[in-house]
């Protein structure tokens, strides 16, 4: 069980570093899925639009 619990904890803390620089970056980033589907917008490009991760996520791009 310890070697699980070393991987959830090492899977958050890729997690967190991964928003920081994905939300901290100026240009514009989306994460699309495969089939083109919206699945998160960065701060920059929200705010840009004046809208919330709720109203594009699942989206089609």
């Amino acid at each position: 069980m310890k070697k699980l619990q070393r991987v959830k904890v090492a899977l958050r803390e890729s997690e967190r570093w991964m928003r920081a620089i994905f939300n901290q970056t100026f240009g514009f980033i989306r994460l699309i899925e495969p089939i083109e589907i919206l699945i998160e917008g960065n701060q920059a490009a929200l705010r840009f639009g004046g809208i919330t991760n709720s109203k594009v996520i699942r989206n089609s791009w």
